[in-house]
């Protein structure tokens, strides 16, 4: 396809509707139109203040200053929407959070997949069982998980679900998160069946000195910052129409702001750049979080940030790496040689689950503990090779105990992977593993790396 060359001034917030675009659902065309005007008459779902409030943060995460935790579901469902399962998400971002904040010493920005990360692009546009073929679940927001013809066509009433759930949702996590901090945190040490494959009682003695300490420094302020309250979403910019709905205007300074979440990223699927996805973010102030994998071409790669980030801005670009461990070796030191003889300004973070996921013998999607902890290794050996920070992680995770991602330390297997198979679409760590993961990266960068 032809190179699409455009000036920054042309943007509109529906100049992407002029470009080709990929991972779009087919909606009914009328019945979207009166529900995007529905949406946009809603108030925004997160204030422009705390969306320039975290790029500041992003600042500090780019000078070595703060780490960045991204957690959550692969995918949100309408039915997994109650008090317990919100808190109990958050309880565990909070835990990592404080495992991570204690073992490196620095803040830890907590950003949740959450409150808005209701859909899904998909690797086919069809789904096949037996001899029917029906179109892909994109994510509750689009369709249903039922494999029916009408429950599998995109539904723009359920945008507006969508919105009044993150709406609830966000309702309660603020008010959650008013609480004291240390009620939180205190039942980290309970009920936790960590891996075998490490000291169980030093780590628990750990824990319980963290929230000693934490509870000892509750009201120094000088602490406050490591064990701090602020808490973001994000989610990927998948249904533009959505997202163009609930992007607003700051008047103070004429910028664009997309007020759905306070960060966006842009999809392995979607990152095109002559295409939608790129021209609708390369609007917003928003950060940007860009997903990078084995089929991403590196110059591509620069365009992208450089129409999303014009002017270099520190902490407006998130780079995502997701390569997998068979690939992450060959490309990954390629890339970063790239990003600095182009002198850009960004973030490196490393989502180790997306490209290690695969089907079992019984069809499982799963994803192998053991891989996912080689890949975070070598992303953190190859920066330090490069002279370079690493800024945070990526995980997708629950804090229910299901099965979905194979362990030998939790007897996880393929063969019973479908004990507590749970997840809307992809394989999440459990709470063990998520925890177990959290010193791991403490390790980690206290060992500089090796």
């Amino acid at each position: 396809m032809k190179k699409v060359l455009r000036l920054h001034n042309n943007w509109t917030t529906s100049s992407w509707k002029n470009f080709p675009i990929n991972q779009s659902p087919k909606w009914p065309k009328k019945e979207l139109n009166k529900v995007l005007d529905v949406i946009n008459s809603y108030p925004p779902l997160v204030p422009i203040h705390e969306i320039e409030q975290l790029k500041k943060q992003f600042q500090k995460v780019y000078n070595n200053s703060a780490f960045i935790l991204i957690a959550g579901d692969c995918a949100e469902t309408f039915a997994d929407f109650n008090n317990n399962s919100i808190q109990k998400k958050l309880e565990i971002i909070f835990h990592m959070s404080l495992i991570l904040g204690y073992g490196i010493g620095k803040p830890i920005i907590k950003i949740a997949r959450i409150a808005g990360q209701f859909a899904k692009p998909r690797s086919s546009k069809y789904e096949v069982s037996g001899n029917i073929s029906l179109p892909s679940y994109m994510g509750d927001a689009v369709n249903s998980t039922k494999f029916n013809l009408k429950d599998r066509q995109p539904n723009p009433n359920r945008l507006i679900r969508a919105y009044n759930q993150s709406a609830a949702t966000l309702n309660l996590l603020r008010s959650l998160t008013e609480k004291d901090i240390y009620d939180m945190i205190r039942g980290l040490d309970k009920n936790i069946k960590l891996s075998s494959n490490v000291k169980n009682q030093s780590k628990i003695d750990i824990i319980k000195r963290a929230i000693n300490f934490s509870e000892s420094i509750n009201n120094q302020k000088m602490y406050n910052h490591i064990f701090s309250k602020d808490f973001f979403t994000a989610h990927e910019a998948l249904l533009l129409d959505y997202e163009e709905a609930l992007t607003r205007k700051n008047y103070d300074n004429s910028c664009w702001y997309n007020c759905s979440s306070h960060m966006l990223w842009l999809g392995y699927r979607t990152g095109q750049p002559d295409y939608a996805h790129v021209e609708f973010l390369s609007g917003l102030q928003n950060p940007i979080g860009i997903k990078v994998g084995p089929k991403s071409d590196t110059n591509d790669i620069i365009e992208i940030i450089n129409r999303l980030n014009p002017y270099n801005e520190i902490g407006k670009i998130i780079l995502v790496v997701r390569y997998g461990v068979s690939e992450i070796e060959n490309q990954l030191s390629v890339l970063i040689k790239k990003i600095k003889k182009n002198k850009l300004k960004v973030l490196w973070m490393c989502d180790p689950m997306h490209g290690n996921t695969f089907l079992t013998k019984d069809s499982f999607k799963t994803r192998d503990f053991n891989d996912i902890i080689s890949e975070l290794k070598y992303f953190m050996k190859t920066l330090k090779s490069n002279n370079i920070n690493p800024s945070g992680v990526h995980f997708e995770l629950t804090h229910e105990n299901v099965t979905e991602c194979i362990s030998d330390s939790y007897n996880i297997k393929q063969s019973n992977i479908h004990k507590k198979y749970e997840t809307a679409c992809d394989p999440r760590l459990n709470k063990n593993q998520s925890i177990d993961i959290s010193f791991l990266i403490t390790k980690l960068i206290k060992d500089k790396y090796e």
